[in-house]
Protein backbone atom coordinates (compact mmCIF):
# COMPACT_ATOMS: atom_id res chain seq x y z
CA UNK A 1 0.00 0.00 0.00
CA UNK A 2 1.09 3.81 -0.44
CA UNK A 3 -0.03 6.51 0.43
CA UNK A 4 -2.30 8.86 -1.85
CA UNK A 5 -3.40 12.67 -1.17
CA UNK A 6 -6.46 13.87 -1.96
CA UNK A 7 -7.01 17.61 -2.39
CA UNK A 8 -10.27 18.11 -0.99
CA UNK A 9 -10.79 21.81 -2.18
CA UNK A 10 -12.93 23.07 -5.15
CA UNK A 11 -11.28 22.10 -8.82
CA UNK A 12 -10.52 25.35 -9.23
CA UNK A 13 -8.08 25.78 -6.15
CA UNK A 14 -6.88 22.11 -6.91
CA UNK A 15 -5.85 23.37 -10.78
CA UNK A 16 -4.43 26.89 -9.17
CA UNK A 17 -1.44 24.40 -7.19
CA UNK A 18 -1.61 21.02 -5.68
CA UNK A 19 0.31 18.27 -4.29
CA UNK A 20 2.17 16.37 -6.94
CA UNK A 21 0.66 13.34 -7.80
CA UNK A 22 -2.47 14.40 -5.62
CA UNK A 23 -6.02 13.55 -6.78
CA UNK A 24 -8.97 15.84 -6.58
CA UNK A 25 -11.97 15.61 -4.93
CA UNK A 26 -14.46 18.06 -3.83
CA UNK A 27 -15.65 17.91 -0.11
CA UNK A 28 -19.09 18.79 -1.16
CA UNK A 29 -19.09 15.77 -3.24
CA UNK A 30 -17.86 13.39 -0.34
CA UNK A 31 -20.80 15.62 1.68
CA UNK A 32 -23.48 14.44 -0.70
CA UNK A 33 -22.11 10.68 -0.20
CA UNK A 34 -19.78 10.52 -3.08
CA UNK A 35 -16.38 8.83 -2.34
CA UNK A 36 -13.18 8.44 -3.96
CA UNK A 37 -13.01 5.21 -5.79
CA UNK A 38 -10.19 3.78 -3.48
CA UNK A 39 -10.46 0.81 -1.34
CA UNK A 40 -11.49 1.67 1.84
CA UNK A 41 -8.29 -0.01 3.37
CA UNK A 42 -5.50 2.77 1.37
CA UNK A 43 -3.83 5.12 2.95
CA UNK A 44 -4.68 8.72 2.52
CA UNK A 45 -3.80 12.12 3.68
CA UNK A 46 -6.45 14.92 3.12
CA UNK A 47 -5.58 18.51 2.73
CA UNK A 48 -7.15 21.64 1.85
CA UNK A 49 -6.38 25.46 2.55
CA UNK A 50 -6.48 26.07 5.76
CA UNK A 51 -7.33 23.10 7.64
CA UNK A 52 -10.78 23.32 8.13
CA UNK A 53 -11.87 21.40 5.51
CA UNK A 54 -9.48 18.43 5.17
CA UNK A 55 -10.47 18.02 9.32
CA UNK A 56 -14.22 17.53 8.42
CA UNK A 57 -13.31 15.43 5.24
CA UNK A 58 -11.52 12.50 7.45
CA UNK A 59 -14.81 12.67 9.56
CA UNK A 60 -16.83 12.15 6.13
CA UNK A 61 -14.54 8.86 5.71
CA UNK A 62 -13.69 7.88 8.43
CA UNK A 63 -17.99 7.31 9.02
CA UNK A 64 -17.87 5.80 5.69
CA UNK A 65 -15.75 3.30 6.62
CA UNK A 66 -11.97 3.84 5.31
CA UNK A 67 -9.63 2.93 7.53
CA UNK A 68 -6.17 4.87 7.24
CA UNK A 69 -7.11 8.75 7.10
CA UNK A 70 -4.90 11.51 7.94
CA UNK A 71 -5.96 15.25 8.05
CA UNK A 72 -3.07 16.75 6.64
CA UNK A 73 -3.96 19.87 7.33
CA UNK A 74 -3.53 23.40 4.94
CA UNK A 75 -1.66 22.79 1.69
CA UNK A 76 1.43 24.81 2.70
CA UNK A 77 2.83 22.34 5.01
CA UNK A 78 3.18 19.98 2.06
CA UNK A 79 3.76 22.81 -0.84
CA UNK A 80 6.69 24.65 -0.14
Amino acid sequence: LYMIYIDVRTKEEYDSGHIEKAIHHDIMDMMQGIYPQLNKDTEITLYCESGNRSMMAKEILESAGFKHVVDGGGKDRHIK
